[in-house]
This record gives C-alpha cells, structure tokens and sequence, in this order.
C-alpha cells in the first residue's frame, strides 16, 4: 500500500512539473450564430499576441494581408505578416512596420473539418493551440470575410480587447466566451459588386450573378475602413432586380437587431488537458491497472 502511494505522488508530481514547464493549451471553438439561411463566414484566421498586434484602424487602409482576407478569405499574407513580428497600425497611422515581438506569436486558421471550406450558419468549428507558459501571447485576434460582399470583414480592431490572462494557471474546462461581427466593416479595397464577388454560389435562392472565378478579381476602390451600416447590401453593383423585395434576402442582413442580436459568430476559447499530462496520466492509471492485477 505505501508503494502504490508512493508511486501515485511521483506521478503527480510529475505532472506539476509537466503543467509548469509546457504552454498553455487551449482550444478555440467558432459558431456561426448567423439564421439559417444567413451569411457565411470564411476560414477564421486566429492570433495570439502580446498586444502589439493591431489589425486595423476605421479611418484608415488596409494593409495586403487585411485586404486579402476581406476579399478572398484568403489568410496566408496576414499570417506571414504576423508571425513574421509586424503589425498594420502604428502610432494611429496605416503602417507595415516590425514591433517588439518579432518571435514567439502562435496563429492558425480554422476551417469546417468536413465540407466546404465556409462557416455555414448553425456550423462550428474548433481548433487546439499551444500559446505559452508566460503570458507573452495573452492577447487573442481574429479576421474573417463576411459572405455574400466583395470586401466585408470582421476582425477586431482593439489589439487589447480580447485577454486570455484568467486562463493561465486556471482549471481544465475554464473558458472565455465572447461574440463577433456585431460591426461589420467594408475594407474599402474593392468596388461592391455581385458580378465580382465571391461566394454567391452559396445563396441560390437570391439569384446572385456567378461572382468571381479567381481571387482579387473586382475593381480597386482606394477607399479606407469604414463600418457596414443600414442595409448591407442596398449599393451593390449587378444586384438582381428584386433582391429589395425578395424575403430571402432579409436573412443576410446582418444589421437586423432582431436575426442577428447577438452578431454573426461566437468564440470560446477554453484550457484544455495538455497532450503531456494526458499521456502521464495514462501511464499513471496503465500501471496501477497493472499493480492491481499483480496483487
């Protein structure tokens, strides 16, 4: 009996040293809250950051990694740019410029494991992170494109808003809830049009035009950042003729408090067991199944 308990604390103690030396493991959860029938979401991509990394300003351009996002849902300009150390707004200006943490920021891109690659309304998605054991990266971002639209996005344009700091050291199962996309904005990097847009296969009911076959195919606007406001979609280019009329439509106006009241997405982010600690406590209860069959 005092082997069996002796070898019990060694295992604990094993797996403190475990949770102190490796990173904090999260996993982060998107849903679509969006009504069926209501816009899509593209790959959502995801930082975690020391809080020197600020997406956007309104007011201001977006930088090519924003602007691809918003565009095509295309991520991968964004994620070199990030995990390279830069950041898009500098001292309130639109800037490209190298900051502080040039090493050491973790980001990822969640996609539908099954599917095609939007977020459908009612979907969600997950994936697991290692971020760090000191808090560097305590500081969370997103940026997803909206679909319908040419250059809809939503990100969030507060570094700070978002503190992961009461998961470390927290509890298995702690979490982190928050919603997204109450505020959309336009980019202002491409002319509104159906004709130009992507994703309107995905909304056969609102006879859209075929939209772009390949990426970045509307027309520059050179515009800045500005919040989506009343009807979304009442300017765009190549609409159908009774887009304004036809009930479907309703369902992809994201501004009607009353389909969206809680906007388009929720996150949670959560700690869950490390891969170490499970392995550990596999080990743990493999041999005391042993012991006990040995008895």
């Amino acid at each position: 009996m005092y082997k069996h308990a002796t070898q019990a604390m060694g295992i604990s103690a094993l797996l403190l040293a475990a949770g102190s030396a490796q990173a904090l493991e999260v996993q982060v959860e998107i849903s679509n809250v969006a009504p069926a029938g209501g816009v899509y979401i593209t790959p959502v991509w995801v930082g975690f950051h020391d809080g020197s990394f600020d997406s956007y300003n309104g007011g201001l351009g977006a930088q090519e990694g924003l602007e691809r996002i918003a565009e095509d849902g295309d991520t991968g300009v964004l994620s070199a740019d990030f995990l390279g150390g830069y950041t898009y707004v500098d001292a309130g200006m639109n800037a490209r410029v190298l900051t502080s943490q040039t090493t050491g920021r973790v980001d990822g891109t969640i996609a539908s494991p099954s599917g095609p690659p939007p977020i459908a309304p009612g979907e969600t998605v997950s994936q697991t992170f290692d971020i760090d054991a000191d808090g560097s990266n305590r500081y969370f971002s997103y940026a997803s494109m909206i679909l319908p639209s040419s250059d809809y996005f939503i990100a969030n344009g507060n570094p700070l808003a978002h503190d992961l700091s009461s998961l470390y050291n927290a509890p298995v199962g702690t979490e982190i809830t928050f919603f997204i996309g109450q505020t959309v904005n336009d980019a202002g990097t491409e002319v509104n049009d159906f004709g130009t847009g992507p994703g309107n296969g995905l909304f056969p009911q609102l006879g859209l035009p075929a939209g772009q076959g390949a990426p970045d195919e509307g027309a520059d606007q050179n515009g800045v950042i500005r919040n989506v406001d009343g009807i979304p979609y009442g300017g765009f280019l190549n609409a159908p003729p009774d887009l304004d009329t036809n009930p479907d439509a309703a369902l992809i106006d994201f501004n009607r408090g009353d389909l969206y009241a809680n906007g388009i997405a929720q996150v949670t982010v959560r700690v869950v067991p490390e891969p170490t600690s499970l392995a550990l406590l596999g080990l743990g209860g493999l041999g005391m199944l042993r012991r006990r069959r040995n008895s």
